[in-house]
């Protein structure tokens, strides 16, 4: 058996890279039946005959579902100011990322035609949350800096449509390995251009093209009270809320009294606007919360 990385994904055929080279190989058994290959699994393959076949699927660190990949070690979330950021998706993939074990990364692009003050307000608003690097495929704008995130790592990217993520892995691995697309003129919603998730290799980084993640959902079993765990803002003021037991607290920071996470975004420690979409954001996995025997 030979280990290697699955590197693409097309059908029922999968790119493998191995110490021997590239090869192309197939699903067998029970593998082929569940269809439970990712691109960025660590496979055995085996020959048979004058075909190679994935024989076993090593233990992930992790596994998405949108996109379809696994053992990812940074998350690109890719915005720019057209199309209007979606926020909350933003906010979203970052739950759904550090419940992963991934570290997630705002690259905002199209740095070239923003203003200025739309990269600083988002820098604001993800101050302490998590790095921002403004870029452009263009410009090639902190290019370096992108590169040092991902350097051994393996990373995808993920946003809206028509943001710039094809650009982006053009612009990094320096090809024109992707189809890059626009603005659709007539509902200005962004057009797809990528459709299966593909690993390059690129100064020794591995970045995966992912298809979408536009109809990113948190898990359906999601308990409401956990989104709070994964707003690190929140950590140094959630100890000072008055409904606390022990280490932990039983304040949600939505309409409870003397709530330190509260009076935070009051003082302007904490974004009001990053706040309000994590009440919005709770209130909806409450609801779904409530709802799930019904």
């Amino acid at each position: 058996m030979i280990d290697g990385l699955v590197i693409k994904g097309v059908a029922s055929r999968y790119k493998v890279d191995t110490a021997d080279g590239i090869v192309t190989s197939y699903a067998r058994g029970k593998l082929k039946i569940d269809g439970e290959i990712r691109v960025g699994d660590k496979v055995g393959v085996e020959k048979q005959g004058k075909d190679f076949v994935i024989a076993k699927v090593y233990e992930r660190k992790n596994a998405l579902i949108r996109p379809y990949v696994a053992n990812v070690d940074v998350c690109f979330i890719v915005i720019a100011p057209v199309p209007a950021p979606d926020f909350m998706l933003v906010d979203k993939i970052i739950v759904n990322a550090r419940m992963n074990g991934i570290e997630p990364v705002l690259l905002i692009n199209k740095t070239d035609i923003a203003d200025e003050s739309f990269v600083k307000c988002t820098e604001s608003d993800y101050q302490g949350v998590l790095d921002v690097i403004a870029t452009s495929a263009k410009t090639k704008l902190n290019k370096d800096k992108i590169f040092e995130k991902t350097k051994g790592k393996t990373a995808c990217l993920a946003g809206q449509s028509a943001v710039g993520k094809s650009s982006l892995l053009n612009m990094l691995t320096g090809t024109e390995s992707q189809e890059t697309g626009g603005l659709s003129k007539k509902t200005e919603r962004g057009k797809h251009t990528t459709r299966q998730s593909e690993i390059l290799v690129v100064s020794g980084a591995r970045i995966i093209d992912t298809c979408g993640f536009s109809m990113l959902e948190l898990p359906e079993n999601f308990c409401p009270q956990e989104l709070v765990y994964y707003y690190d803002e929140f950590a140094p003021y959630a100890e000072k809320c008055r409904f606390r037991t022990g280490c932990t607290t039983s304040c949600t920071h939505t309409v409870e009294p003397d709530c330190a996470v509260k009076d935070a975004v009051e003082s302007g420690k904490i974004s009001k606007n990053r706040y309000e979409r994590y009440c919005v954001l709770y209130n909806e996995l409450n609801e779904k919360w409530r709802k799930r025997y019904e």
